[in-house]
């Protein structure tokens, strides 16, 4: 696969100026300022200058420069992403011009409907969430998470999930776990996000796991905790297979895949 220079296609230079510009004018009103952005931009530099973002080629070299081709196929696209994703990568955007990605890159875009959130869907471009909260510098504003009651969470997970099931819960509010019962809940502690005990809190999770509990439940109150703790999150998701994600809530994992991870 080749790719053009400009990444305008078969638009002219006027149109393709303007697609750039409302490309910049969608993840400006859509994107908290400062995020990390993945732009589909057959390396047109113009795509990546969006004030106030940090804006990478993708896909890209080891220079970060654009690779100078398309990925071979999904599995090499959505490679790429997840590690991109796992080095701080937030949001992926599609501009127009390349939409028919999710079409060749069928397993990519079921990654991305599964995996992501889709936070823009414009004339102009796709904008996907990736779910990987970026770190604050110090003094820098917080952006505030959406939070959801116990209440709200056991619901959801009422029409998720058997009332029998075993569940683990990252706890970064105490008795989180307890409110969720008919369900019988074990706190995972995730008090500390400036010095997450991530060993310790694997091992703790894989011994559950290994003594009957069926699921992990992260709620958005221990995203936080859990942007910190890469390692843990790394370890999570490439053992455990996300049954569900939503938004205002929490995430749910099955535990059956990491019950034999030593």
């Amino acid at each position: 696969m080749s790719a053009s220079g400009n990444g305008a296609g078969r638009l002219g230079a006027v149109e393709y100026a303007d697609l750039v510009g409302r490309v910049h004018a969608a993840v400006a009103a859509a994107v908290p300022p400062g995020s990390t952005l993945l732009v589909v931009s057959k390396g047109d530099g113009a795509l990546l200058e969006i004030p106030g973002m940090k804006a990478m080629h993708f896909p890209q070299d080891g220079s970060g420069a654009y690779a100078g081709h398309h990925p071979l196929d999904s599995a090499a696209a959505t490679a790429e992403l997840e590690a991109m994703r796992r080095r701080g990568a937030e949001y992926l955007v599609i501009p127009a011009t390349s939409r028919w990605w999710l079409d060749f890159y069928d397993e990519l875009a079921l990654h991305l409907a599964t995996h992501g959130e889709l936070v823009v869907d414009g004339e102009a471009c796709l904008v996907y969430g990736l779910g990987s909260a970026r770190l604050r510098a110090p003094g820098a504003p917080a952006i505030a998470r959406p939070q959801a009651s116990v209440d709200q969470i056991r619901d959801y997970l009422e029409h998720l999930i058997a009332t029998d099931r075993r569940l683990v819960v990252l706890e970064a509010v105490d008795g989180l776990a307890a409110g969720l019962a008919p369900f019988r809940a074990t706190p995972l502690p995730a008090a500390n996000p400036l010095d997450p005990d991530q060993a310790r809190a694997l091992a703790q999770l894989k011994s559950l796991a290994r003594d009957g509990a069926d699921y992990l439940v992260v709620p958005r109150s221990s995203d936080e905790w859990l942007d910190c703790a890469s390692e843990f999150a790394a370890e999570v998701e490439s053992g455990c297979r996300q049954v569900a994600e939503q938004r205002h809530l929490c995430r749910v994992f099955d535990l059956e895949g990491i019950k034999e991870i030593a």
